[in-house]
Parts: structure tokens; sequence; C-alpha cells
């Protein structure tokens, strides 16, 4: 098999686990839905989600990798969906709406620089270590309610279903870099996976349901 038939294989694998990743985000709101509140869930993974997808996008312009684009589209789609959601239920809404706002003021003012550069070299680098930053801090947004979760021993507030994907994403990415040798694929996607591995594992040392809720449920 080809390198080039190899690339087409992977990256294909890469762009469907993606969008699958993106979906389950579907299975986290609707337990918003179902409990009528985000209770102390954080909105970072579908904010930073919502900027990630959208520095991807502008990279895979700029860097004419349709698969790159394609996924993405779909990516911010999806995340800014799942933040509008997640507003509807949060009791926090006014922190989420500052939040919201930084995000749409920081990707008009990206698209206002990519539209003055004209070193397409150097704008690809600095895209793509913006577009790292972000993916970064969308696979460890989750870590944000660390202490919360050591501190009530359960893991009730982290999405799981998007953490699990996160890995095999991370992973899929990981190896279509190497092929592409693009350190700008292969860097976050590599930290990415450890971390996401690191939020599994809290799944194994605590329970998903606090200790008095279980013991009341099975009274």
């Amino acid at each position: 098999m080809h390198l080039s038939q190899i690339k087409d294989f992977v990256s294909s694998v890469a762009v469907t686990i993606t969008i699958l990743q993106f979906l389950s985000g579907i299975l986290v709101c609707k337990q918003y839905v179902v409990n009528r509140t985000t209770a102390e869930a954080s909105p970072l993974p579908f904010i930073c989600g919502v900027m990630s997808a959208a520095l991807w996008i502008l990279y895979g312009l700029t860097k004419h990798d349709n698969k790159i684009v394609f996924v993405n589209v779909i990516g911010v789609t999806l995340m800014f969906a799942y933040t509008a959601v997640f507003y509807i239920f949060t009791f926090k809404k006014s922190s989420v709406l500052k939040q919201i706002f930084a995000m749409v003021a920081f990707i008009i003012f990206t698209l206002g620089y990519v539209s003055v550069e004209d070193d397409n070299e150097l704008l690809l680098g600095r895209l793509g270590l913006l577009a790292c930053s972000f993916t970064l801090l969308t696979i460890a947004s989750p870590l944000s309610k660390l202490f919360y979760v050591l501190k009530v021993k359960c893991t009730e507030c982290l999405p799981f279903p998007m953490i699990l994907m996160s890995f095999f994403v991370s992973a899929t990415w990981f190896l279509y870099g190497l092929i592409e040798e693009d350190v700008y694929i292969t860097t976050p996607n590599f930290i990415g996976g450890t971390l996401a591995v690191l939020q599994l594992s809290l799944f194994l040392i605590f329970p998903s349901k606090p200790h008095g809720l279980t013991k009341s449920l099975l009274v």
C-alpha cells in the first residue's frame, strides 16, 4: 500500500471519528435537557471547541487541506449549537454570556488579521500555533473541574462521551500529522491524547454519581 493510500485511509478515519466526537456532545446536551440544568458543568469544552474548529477552518483554507476544512465546518456548527443549549439550561447565564462575547470577539479579530496578512507562510505558522493552543484547551477544559471532582469524589460533572471520543480523535489525527509531517497537527494531538487518558482515569477512580445519591437510590 502506497503512502498516499495510507494517508487517504487515515484521514478518512480521522474525519469520521472526529464527526462522531462532535456528535457525542448531543449525549451531554441531552442530559442537560433531561435534568433541566447544567449543574456544575463548565461551558469551556463547547466554547473552546467553537474557537478551535474556527481556527482549524482558517488553517485548512490557508494550507488548502479540504479534509481539515470539511470536518471543522461541521465542528463549529455543532459546538455553537451545544453552547446555545448550555446557555439555556445554565444558572450562570451572565458568566456564560461573557465567555460567548469573548469568543465572538476573538474570532472576528482573527478573521481581520487573516484578511490583511500577505505572508502566507507566516500566516500558516501563526494559525497553526493558535489552532494547536485551542485544541489543547478544548481537550483539557474538563480539567477545569478537576479540583471539584477530587473534592466531591464524583465524575458527574465531566462529559465522559466527549472525553472518550477526544482520545480516539487525538490518536488518529496524530497519525495523520505524522504522515503529513505537520508539527501543528502532531503536537496538540499527542498532548491531547495524554490529557484524555488522564481524564478517563478519573472515571476508573471515582463513581459517576455522589455516594449520598447512590445510597439513597439503593434504599
